[in-house]
């Protein structure tokens, strides 16, 4: 659980999706230098991938502000330099 003034939002499918689409995401972007992530949502994929994929310069995007702020949050936990900060992006 967070503290009250901690930004990071919890989705409880990324605990259990992330394992099996990294192992993909793994195989798929070995040659890869960039990803564009449409609607990261908490972010905490992005976190979750990073580290997995250093050589990936990983971009998340979404709508929300407050889905940017948890974002960049997790992308500080993670202490990787390979996550850009979130930028809004409305794709409809």
């Amino acid at each position: 659980m967070t503290r009250p003034d901690d930004p990071r939002r919890h989705a409880p499918a990324t605990e259990r999706n992330r394992e099996p689409i990294a192992k993909h995401l793994v195989e798929l972007l070995v040659g890869a230098r960039s990803v564009l992530e449409i609607a990261s949502g908490s972010g905490q994929h992005a976190a979750y991938f990073a580290p997995r994929l250093p050589h990936v310069r990983w971009q998340p995007s979404d709508a929300d502000a407050d889905n940017l702020a948890s974002i960049d949050a997790w992308a500080r936990e993670a202490e990787v330099t390979n996550i850009l900060p979130a930028v809004a992006l409305n794709t409809l």
